[in-house]
């Protein structure tokens, strides 16, 4: 479609859609691990679709395996089992969930004709029959994958795994139980020869193995009935294997280790990097399972980690591991902005930076700071400082650059490039060896604070002065309100000065430790420990909110005509006044550190590299529209759709025959940090129209 046609589409879409402005807030979604952060804990391929679930409700699908998008579960529990079963994918978790999805955009949840009392951890299925397993032996089945009718498994153990083998159902568990059963129904338990909790289960070369606590490792040649053990090489938990007809691959707690089943079995570590014998090992990470797709191996771990392999065309033998993501996992303890640039940092001397919030780029720190964790970062546009521990302290100065690159004909083109955020310096010598913290600017000062009461000041950048503020305390953050500096700290320390030279204690009314200070308009904002949350509009007189909770508070920030505050365990409050906090759920049980509001957006940073974001006021700029059309022999059309827009807007696709009423379609949302989504469907309609319609 060519730019008069793409106009003429916006033109439509804002007459047809007078009430974009009333779009809603929108979900949380993940910039940081990439596709997301929850922990995948188990996998299965179907013949539409793929699915992997996780921690916090998390459910993603795929047609690919490569490509993951995010699903409703409407759960915050751990979804820990799923598979396919009548054309169905079934998940199961904690707090007693079992939901079936028959495509992969809805999942609603089955019917139990008793509740459940546990977690369940386990799935299997015949063709006639799926058992759902967990805490305590308790069991359910199904004969469609909707209506669960309660059974008695007789034993007590926690089940964590089930398999179907043709002939057996299988279940293994905690302290080393084994159980079989023909019908699901009825089971009898089976002497394992451990007393290991035992973890996974998986057929492979016509024997069925199972992987446990301590490296132990267990095979069957009789469906379970009896079992021999076959010595890992480690003494790791093992929670995950799978395997061909020639080899078997074992995953766990930092280790993955593939059995090689030859005349003499032997076992040889995956993770051990050496280019003649093992070229691309996996990331040493924490697996939770793993899958055997058409001869190549998945592995799901710890924050999203998923990790894919393929074998050397010349040599089976050889696997090559990648991930499909770079995705950084450091711990991020601080975020902030300046103009339209975004800053976090965090372990080993991290820095991340984006224009959108959406897509991040890792920028090079000095080879000197790698050991060091950046524990704030702040400035202005012409000079940002990030600060960590034992006086680590970074600058990056506004100025220009040129880099050389090749365009398309191999011709080499000269850029500017402006080096704010992404040429980074280190103090030398530094003017403290206590760790630093809390970072602002104002006017032509930058104050940064620390540990003992560490109070440095510069107006360069380059010549820093050294203050003493009156605590032995660190004093974690600090920031500009009404023409001087507020900086708060252990033991509820809240300190002010004129300058950043000379500081006088005020009463805050509280010992618990103060971990961040930030200034909005008219109002100061502290937060921190055993959920703390004290507010000022002068700086002197402080006054106690009833937060609701008890979880250490990190960071807050406004985003519109509300504040939000994050904190551990991926606790995220919200107010519209500062005196009443509600609890507002969100896709992580990590720990958050900093937040950021941007242009709407709120941002959230933390633990395992952890980037969150949400709309909270969601863009109303229109989406622009490509739209072809490709005709069959048999007169079926396809529509082919390329949309645009800012990352994380959503709109339906709705349709129309004569421009006057219209059909709700599809519910699409451009996830990509590109902006960029790509749709087709199927149709007969000689003539119709279609409209993006913000939601």
């Amino acid at each position: 479609m060519n730019l008069a046609k793409v106009c003429l589409a916006l033109g439509l879409l804002a007459w047809f859609a007078p009430d974009l402005a009333k779009a809603e807030e929108g979900p949380w979604r993940w910039s940081n691990p990439r596709p997301h952060g929850n922990s995948i804990r188990a996998m299965a391929k179907g013949n539409g679709f793929s699915i992997e679930v996780g921690d916090n409700g998390s459910i993603h699908t795929s047609q690919n395996m490569v490509q993951w998008f995010p699903r409703e579960s409407s759960m915050e529990q751990t979804l820990r089992a799923t598979l396919f079963f009548a054309e169905q994918a079934i998940v199961a978790g904690d707090g007693g969930t079992l939901l079936y999805s028959v495509g992969e955009e809805v999942f609603e949840s089955g019917e139990l004709d008793k509740p459940a009392s546990g977690n369940f951890r386990a799935l299997a299925a015949s063709s006639e029959t799926i058992v759902a397993g967990g805490d305590d032996g308790m069991l359910y089945i199904s004969t469609d994958g909707q209506k669960w009718r309660k059974q008695t498994f007789r034993y007590n153990n926690h089940i964590h795994a089930l398999i179907w083998t043709g002939n057996y159902f299988v279940a293994v568990g905690e302290g080393g139980l084994v159980a079989t059963s023909t019908n699901g129904s009825s089971w009898t338990k089976r002497q394992s020869r451990t007393n290991r909790d035992l973890n996974a289960l998986a057929y492979a070369n016509k024997r069925l193995w199972t992987v446990g606590n301590d490296g132990v490792v267990l095979l069957s040649y009789n469906d379970g009935l009896s079992w021999l053990a076959a010595q890992s090489g480690t003494d790791k938990n093992l929670n995950a294997v799978t395997g061909t007809a020639s080899e078997v691959i074992v995953a766990g707690e930092n280790v993955v280790r593939k059995g090689v089943l030859d005349f003499f079995m032997y076992w040889v570590d995956l993770l051990e990097d050496d280019e003649g014998t093992n070229p691309s090992p996996p990331p040493d990470w924490t697996y939770y399972c793993a899958i055997e797709v058409e001869g190549k191996y998945l592995l799901g771990g710890r924050t999203g980690m998923l990790v894919d392999s393929v074998r050397d065309e010349e040599d089976d033998d050889y696997l090559y591991w990648f991930t499909a993501d770079d995705s950084v996992r450091n711990w991020l303890w601080d975020i902030n902005r300046v103009g339209d640039l975004m800053v976090t940092v965090g372990d080993h001397a991290t820095v991340l930076t984006s224009r959108d919030g959406v897509a991040w780029n890792l920028e090079v720190t000095p080879e000197s700071a790698v050991q060091s964790i950046l524990l704030g970062v702040g400035g202005t546009t012409n000079l940002l400082v990030a600060v960590g521990t034992h006086g680590q302290l970074l600058t990056s100065h506004n100025s220009w650059t040129n880099v050389v690159t090749q365009n398309d004909l191999g011709q080499a083109v000269t850029n500017k490039v402006n080096t704010l955020g992404v040429v980074w310096e280190g103090a030398d010598p530094k003017p403290t060896v206590n760790d630093l913290q809390g970072v602002v600017a104002f006017g032509d000062t930058w104050v940064v604070s620390g540990g003992k009461g560490t109070v440095l000041t510069t107006s360069d950048g380059k010549k820093w002065n050294t203050h003493q503020a009156p605590t032995t305390g660190i004093l974690t953050s600090v920031e500009a309100f009404n023409g001087r500096f507020v900086a708060t700290g252990e033991d509820g320390v809240i300190v002010t000065s004129p300058d950043g030279a000379d500081w006088t204690v005020e009463a805050s009314g509280t010992s618990e430790w103060l971990y961040r200070v930030r200034a909005f308009d008219d109002q100061l904002v502290a937060v921190g420990q055993a959920g703390t949350i004290l507010t000022s509009t002068d700086g002197d007189t402080w006054a106690k909110r009833a937060s609701g909770t008890g979880q250490w508070l990190n960071d807050v920030t406004q985003v519109g005509d509300a504040w939000y505050v994050v904190g551990a365990n991926g606790t995220v409050l919200t107010s519209s006044d500062l005196e009443s906090w509600e609890a507002k759920g969100t896709i992580s049980g990590l720990s958050l550190y900093g937040a950021l509001a941007n242009d709407g957006q709120l941002l959230s940073v933390g633990l395992e590299g952890i980037i969150l974001r949400k709309e909270i006021l969601p863009r109303t700029t229109p989406i622009l529209i490509r739209w072809e059309r490709a005709v069959a022999v048999d007169g079926g059309i396809t529509n082919n759709f390329g949309f645009q827009g800012f990352p994380g807007q959503r709109f339906s696709l709705d349709r129309s025959v004569n421009l006057k009423t219209w059909e709700p379609g599809p519910d699409l949302e451009l996830l990509d940090g590109s902006g960029v989504l790509e749709y087709s469907n199927t149709t007969r309609a000689v003539r119709e129209f279609y409209r993006a319609k913000l939601r």
